[in-house]
């Protein structure tokens, strides 16, 4: 997984995580199943405190871990669920994410789904999606899941 913290954390820290994860309303986490195996993990990050519902910015993450799982289109399916459910079940005006410079497949996956550069620091690329940049991009991939 290419994750921008790649420092490593106890199990102790990850059950406070996860916790503490729990209570946060402008947050929403998924784990990903595929065929009845853990195949990764997606988020929505409100930019303020408070609901994530209506949120005009928020932040998605997107994991595909190592699992027996594999498929090429494992992360679009993800990433279509995740951006429906942020713009049409949450109303989110806008959604970001941090790719890695180095990280050539999620970077063309997040092309595919209409997401636009607006930056680059650190060894990032900072993307945005705009609701109407998502939609013509979902019925395009959309063909594939039919």
């Amino acid at each position: 997984m290419q994750m921008v913290s790649q420092t490593r954390i106890s199990p102790r820290q990850q059950r406070q995580w996860f916790a503490a994860t729990r209570e946060r309303r402008d947050q929403q986490h998924w784990v990903l199943w595929c065929k009845g195996v853990r195949a990764g993990y997606v988020n929505l990050k409100g930019e303020s405190q408070g609901e994530l519902q209506g949120q005009a910015i928020a932040d998605a993450g997107l994991y595909l871990g190592n699992s027996t799982v594999r498929h090429p289109m494992l992360a679009v399916a993800a990433a279509l669920s995740q951006l429906d459910q942020g713009f049409d079940e949450l109303h989110i005006g806008c959604i970001r994410t941090l790719v890695r410079e180095n990280n050539r497949s999620a970077l063309r996956l997040n092309e595919q789904l209409g997401y636009s550069q607006i930056g680059q620091e650190n060894g990032f690329f900072a993307l945005e999606l705009l609701p109407a940049n998502y939609y013509a991009a979902r019925e395009r991939l959309r063909r594939f899941f039919r």
